[in-house]
């Protein structure tokens, strides 16, 4: 399975549903860390970030993501 996303260039990026996965689970890693260091009232959060603890999120969550993601492009939504 791929996926395609579109650049802001029009240009169009092509990855494996494996790729993809790795990728989203980073991003929503960040979007967790920045949420709570919001939440917190934590100003310079990208300096206590711990890229193990990432690495770890990223192993923890990458099967469920993984699934969420195959179903999302069976149904067109990727």
């Amino acid at each position: 399975m791929t996926v395609s996303i579109e650049r802001g260039d029009g240009s169009v990026e092509e990855m494996s549903s494996t790729e993809f996965t790795r990728w989203a689970c980073l991003i929503e890693a960040f979007d967790i860390i920045k949420q709570k260091a919001d939440d917190l009232g934590v100003n310079n959060v990208d300096l206590l970030i711990k890229p193990a603890a990432i690495e770890k999120y990223m192993e923890e969550r990458w099967l469920s993501m993984k699934h969420d993601v195959e179903c999302e492009i069976k149904m067109g939504s990727l």
